[in-house]
């Protein structure tokens, strides 16, 4: 299905214009964040990014590599894997350029030969000198993702994923997840794994799946993860020992993703989580709030939704299972997982615990959902502080946009500037304020009503935050992290922050891609 053709709603029963690309306000200016400033030394060594999306005709998109960067605007090297449509690549950075502002938005050329183009273009903006949220800024494509600081090492034992993407039916991208937990020898041998898979909403006989294969840390290293559903073949990048950046290059199905270090536990107390996928007609659909789990039981739940514009909220509860191999199953009562907007009696997932948050995956076959939940440690988060902020969403027009911002607070109104890409038409530098409302019957939940889209927010810490659009003629999901710039005479250190990369099973554009039997 094409993204064009994912929904049309009324500009009358918008709350506010709508804004081609929600960039239509004129460019604003930078305020950089309190406390210091960011500049072309704060990108300094070997980092690791990745982003997904959708190329200019609407088909699926995932790019994944490391760029070297030299403190002072020159990319000196790198790798660069893309998979799309218009082909599959894994090719060296030969050049390339960046430039870093105050407010810590920046700008990297990468020269390499893409299946699309001869380069690559990443907006990004910083929260530290080793962490920022990335967008792919160039004519040919849109994708959302993160650029990390690399420090290598050798495997550790045990890891937990979720990857997303497509596959392919006919001529058609469809829907295609996966989350799984491995552990791995000294060798990189796989020697006890499992796996779940939801294809375009079916899990029937792909759960629960025996995992084998092989891991290799490398520039890039690789993986074959065997299941009885089909082998998938991958590059990977580590970006530290707990933490691997996977991107298939097999030609269908097409998902990429994060691994992180297992966790031998489901959090217990109130985790915030963010999940997006298809509803059952193939629109996009959005979901983000709390839970309260303990000891098995999931004794409070909040779910904000919006399918296609339809913004409402529920409240569920449900209960987990121990772990059996890294692996929990989830069952949720009375929570809304897309299904035409109807309250579903009971939704069930697959839950993988990791350093990088709880990994799910929605293994009932009624529907397409997945996304990350994490402990909460705080309910608010600073004034008088400086944030950066990704959003990736389809909107109203059926394109998939990808926006970057950064923001400074102040009492409960932030201004700062947002970049565009509406799947490859950009507007850099607008205007971007509003207002945040607190939820005074639920701690660390609000609103944010700015000039650009709307949106609620779940507070995971003092420097993490998940967001919902709600407006109507948009669904998006994302977050904003606490930016801590260079001071004065040193490098700045990152904020102690949970890794925000969700699950993005997405409503995807049309495919001319090759069909690939597993």
């Amino acid at each position: 299905m094409s993204l064009r053709n994912l929904f049309v709603l009324s500009i009358a029963l918008l709350s506010f214009a709508v804004l081609v690309g929600c960039g239509g306000s004129s460019p604003g200016v930078a305020v950089p964040p309190p406390g210091g400033s960011f500049s072309n030394s704060s990108l300094s060594g070997t980092y690791v990014f990745s982003s997904a999306g959708a190329d200019v005709n609407g088909s699926f998109l995932e790019v994944t590599g490391s760029l070297q960067a030299n403190g002072s605007g020159g990319i000196t090297g790198g790798m660069i894997d893309v998979n799309s449509a218009a082909g599959i690549a894994s090719t060296p950075i030969s050049s390339g350029s960046y430039s870093i502002t105050a407010d810590g938005r920046g700008t990297a050329s990468l020269a390499a030969n893409t299946p699309l183009s001869n380069g690559v273009t990443l907006n990004f903006v910083l929260t530290s000198s080793s962490h920022g949220l990335v967008t792919e800024f160039d004519s040919f494509a849109t994708g959302s993702g993160a650029i990390d600081l690399q420090s290598s090492g050798a495997l550790q034992t045990s890891y937990a994923f979720g990857f997303s993407g497509i596959s392919v039916s006919g001529n058609t991208e469809i829907l295609f997840a996966m989350a799984g937990a491995f552990t791995v020898d000294g060798t990189g041998t796989i020697t006890s794994g499992i796996a779940d898979i939801n294809n375009n909403g079916n899990s029937t006989g792909t759960t629960a799946l025996p995992l084998t294969g092989t891991v290799t840390a490398g520039s890039p290293g690789t993986a074959s993860l065997i299941t009885s559903a089909g082998t998938f073949n991958f590059d990977v990048y580590m970006v530290d020992l707990t933490h691997l950046k996977f991107i298939e290059t097999d030609p269908s199905p097409v998902i990429a993703g994060d691994a992180f270090s297992q966790q031998a536990s489901v959090p217990a107390g109130a985790l915030a989580y963010m999940m997006q996928g298809a509803d059952l007609v193939g629109n996009p659909v959005g979901m983000g709030g709390f839970v309260t789990t303990n000891g098995g039981l999931i004794t409070a739940g909040l779910e904000d939704y919006n399918d296609a514009g339809s913004v409402a909220s529920v409240s569920f509860s449900g209960s987990y299972a121990a772990l059996s191999g890294g692996r929990s199953v989830v069952t949720l009562n009375s929570f809304y997982n897309g299904a035409n907007g109807i309250v579903t009696p009971t939704v069930t997932f697959a839950a993988y615990p990791t350093t990088g948050g709880l990994q799910l995956l929605e293994i009932d076959s009624a529907g397409s959902t997945g996304g990350v939940a994490f402990a909460q440690t705080a309910t608010s988060f600073a004034s008088s502080q400086g944030y950066g902020l990704n959003l990736t969403a389809s909107n109203g027009n059926g394109f998939e946009e990808d926006d970057i911002a950064e923001f400074s607070v102040s009492s409960g109104t932030f201004k700062g500037l947002l970049d565009v890409n509406d799947q490859g038409s950009r507007t850099r530098g607008n205007g971007f304020s509003g207002l945040f409302t607190a939820d005074p019957a639920i701690a660390g939940h609000g609103s944010a009503a700015t000039n650009q889209f709307n949106y609620n927010y779940y507070v995971v810490s003092g420097s993490t935050i998940l967001i919902l659009e709600t407006d109507r003629n948009q669904v998006g999901v994302g977050g904003f992290e606490l930016q801590t710039p260079p001071q004065a005479g040193g490098m700045a250190q990152p904020a102690a922050q949970a890794h925000f990369v969700p699950m993005r099973p997405k409503a995807a554009g049309r495919a001319s891609r090759r069909s690939h039997s597993q």
